[in-house]
């Protein structure tokens, strides 16, 4: 029997499950099935504590991809987005030799190899920005008890998530190397990444073809332009599917 092809999305630091629901839902057809992967301290897993090493969240989320695979032949896609790209990659990795992983689609990540010559922003600045570009809804109700709460626990989240890459950095990455091909969307106007320079060298993280796809938009480009991030990654996947 011939297995759907799965796509997994990870999301992106203080992201859930459904964060990116709003671009991915439209992919479900007959041949393709997607998942929300959703780490615990947010969504349905909120009263779970947050992970405090790479390792456990890696482990977590290639778990939940084995469990939810049919069959190790059956194939699959990851989408990981800013934070989730890293994730992407290093599941991909983890579990490439025995499982059918088609392909990897990472966005609004720099390459993990790419040194940056800028100064870091300081943690208050990194916050203040990525906490302005969050996508949010109910944007005339900013100032309500209710949503300032939520905001809150969003930047709680965020923060536990960033600090989970800031504290347990990879030993080696020019050792990571999947075999599958690799699909790199790079925003035009994103706001953490405005040197295009940073995506470049991720293809030394795959021992097959590297693809790059511009995109209209800033680092949350598929909340700006749905229709335009559905359409590409509906093509991207195709090409990896076939």
């Amino acid at each position: 029997m011939k297995h759907k092809t799965l796509l997994f999305c990870i999301p992106y630091a203080g992201g859930s499950s459904t964060s990116m629901s709003n671009v991915a839902n439209v992919l479900n057809s007959e041949d393709l099935e997607v998942h929300y992967l959703e780490l615990p301290g947010r969504g349905m897993r909120s009263e779970e504590p947050f992970h405090s090493t790479l390792e456990e969240t890696i482990e977590d989320i290639s778990a939940k991809i084995k469990s939810t695979l049919q069959s190790t032949d059956q194939p699959f896609i990851l989408w990981g987005h800013s934070m989730g790209s890293v994730l992407s990659l290093l599941v991909s990795f983890k579990i490439q030799e025995d499982y059918n992983c088609r392909g990897l689609i990472v966005s609004g990540m720099r390459a993990p190899l790419f040194k940056s010559t800028k100064k870091p922003l300081s943690r208050e600045k990194r916050n203040a920005l990525l906490v302005d570009i969050l996508p949010t809804k109910y944007e005339r109700s900013k100032n309500a008890p209710l949503f300032q709460r939520v905001q809150q626990k969003r930047i709680e989240i965020m923060e536990k998530d960033v600090a989970l890459l800031e504290e347990n950095p990879v030993a080696d990455w020019s050792s990571v190397i999947i075999k599958s091909p690799l699909a790199v969307i790079i925003a035009e106007d994103d706001e953490l990444y405005d040197n295009k320079d940073c995506y470049l060298q991720w293809n030394h993280h795959t021992s097959s073809a590297t693809s790059y796809f511009p995109v209209k938009g800033g680092h949350f480009f598929m909340f700006q332009y749905p229709s335009q991030t559905s359409a590409l990654i509906k093509t991207i996947i195709n090409d990896l599917k076939y």
